[in-house]
């Protein structure tokens, strides 16, 4: 087994603690397409060993909340605290853990009876530009190109970033460009304005290569989180299907709008104003703007706004969500089909944190120690009974 860079070591401890900077993470993800290091990586954080702990993933019945406040009250703390106490406890002794894997490379992990442990990795950074031109361009973290545009100005794709670069006197005429992500993928996109957008796996935007008029307009679908450049004197639109837009000056703001699903925005600082089809909200920090099944109305709520933004973050943060919304977002992430075999489960309750890399399958054991269902995988398809 090849030696390990100090600095690796390094990110892999701040990644346990949950305090990788950008381009930490980047350094990781480079590191992790790199030979056998996936598999390094997966035996360091092997939450059944050593990390069990850092996970909390319970059903959320009055059983087991009644077990957790006799436990809050007998330490003194609250769950959260509790966990990161186990996290950065684990984190220490990441060099340690290094070294015993030197000396056990064939350490097995034993297989579940009935399912096929095929390799199913976390996403990466991939995207595909489409071009005014029509042309289309395949994005990656480790494809570094400088695209001139025929009508001015230029993409530059670098690290997982695509950021266009130029100025009103280069660009002849405004034209549309269109990053899409797949299942699988994630891509960060720096906008004509400096505005800069995350998108996660099955999303889509937009957008001009020059802000023309009285306004800055986008056009998305899938989830995005927005750190908006300000400018006082021209708002930022983001458009997305069923008549339903965010208008802000320069705020940050997570937008999910998949097919099929109301469509949601929740507001991390700044302020948004929401419009729907019969009415229009203006949103504080800490808020969320809901499109109301059947009426399409706006119905604003006080949130927590951790959940929705963890993505952005490298993090899974599921609270009380039904089952079938976890395995929806995990199989989007993961690339994976999900089958319930057994309709019942799918509104079956849990709380579940835990970081974008973790190992699928190690995952899904965590889910049937529950008791409550049972979990197979086969290929790529992963049917819940």
């Amino acid at each position: 087994m090849e030696k390990i860079d100090p600095r690796i070591e390094l990110v892999i401890y701040r990644f346990l603690r949950g305090e990788l900077s950008a381009s930490e993470r980047e350094m990781l993800e480079s590191w992790l397409r790199e030979g056998r290091h996936r598999e390094l990586f997966e035996k360091i954080c092997n939450k059944e060993n050593m990390l069990e702990k850092s996970f909390y993933f319970d059903r959320l019945d009055k059983g087991r909340e009644k077990t957790w406040n006799r436990l809050e009250r007998a330490i003194g703390l609250r769950r959260r605290v509790v966990l990161r106490r186990w996290s950065i406890a684990a984190s220490l002794i990441v060099p340690l853990l290094i070294g015993v894997l030197y000396l056990n490379e064939r350490q097995i992990i034993p297989e579940i009876p009935g399912r096929q442990l095929e390799r199913i990795v976390p996403g990466i950074s991939t995207a595909q530009l489409y071009l005014p031109d029509g042309n289309v361009v395949d994005l990656g973290k480790d494809s570094v190109c400088d695209l001139q545009l025929l009508e001015g100005g230029r993409f530059v794709n670098e690290r997982g970033t695509l950021t266009y670069k130029g100025d009103s006197s280069e660009v002849k005429v405004a034209q549309y460009s269109e990053v899409r992500i797949p299942r699988g993928g994630e891509y960060k996109v720096v906008l004509p304005d400096g505005t800069i957008v995350w998108l996660n796996a099955e999303s889509s935007l937009r957008f001009p290569t020059l802000f023309t008029g009285k306004e800055r307009k986008v056009y998305a679908k899938g989830e995005l989180y927005f750190d908006v450049k300000h400018d006082d004197t021209k708002p930022f639109i983001v458009e997305v299907e069923k008549d339903y837009s965010a208008r802000v000056l320069g705020t940050e703001f997570n937008l999910r709008a998949y097919s099929g699903f109301p469509v949601v925005t929740t507001l991390v600082e700044g302020c948004v104003q929401v419009r729907g089809v019969g009415n229009t909200v203006s949103l504080a920090p800490g808020q969320q703007a809901l499109e109301v099944s059947g009426t399409r109305d706006i119905k604003v709520l006080d949130v927590d706004v951790a959940p929705y933004v963890a993505w952005h973050e490298g993090k899974f943060y599921f609270v009380h969500a039904p089952l079938n919304s976890i395995m929806e977002e995990l199989a989007r992430w993961y690339d994976v089909e999900v089958v319930f075999e057994n309709p019942a489960v799918r509104e079956e309750c849990f709380t579940i944190e835990m970081q974008r890399f973790d190992d699928f399958n190690k995952v899904l054991r965590l889910i049937e120690r529950t008791g409550m269902v049972t979990i197979s995988v086969d290929g790529h398809i992963v049917t819940v009974k």
